[in-house]
């Protein structure tokens, strides 16, 4: 039984590939704490994959789902 002030999360980073028709999607998932971790991981991922033609992320923050963004 899930309680209303339960939720999951991440404990430690993880990732994944998935290649499809010569295109290749990565994904990261990573345990945070604040926003501006958030902003932190997605600057370095931009530095790292620099050619990337997408670039989508989606994040959410505190038990009561206080703060969140979905891009795409």
């Amino acid at each position: 039984m899930i309680f209303a002030d339960s939720f999951y999360t991440i404990e430690e980073i993880a990732t994944g590939m998935f290649k499809d028709k010569g295109s290749k999607f990565i994904s990261y998932a990573y345990p945070i704490q604040t926003e501006l971790e958030i902003k932190s991981h997605l600057l370095n991922l931009k530095k790292e994959y620099v050619g990337a033609r997408h670039f989508c992320f989606a994040w959410r923050l505190g038990a009561d789902k206080q703060a969140g963004r979905v891009t795409g």
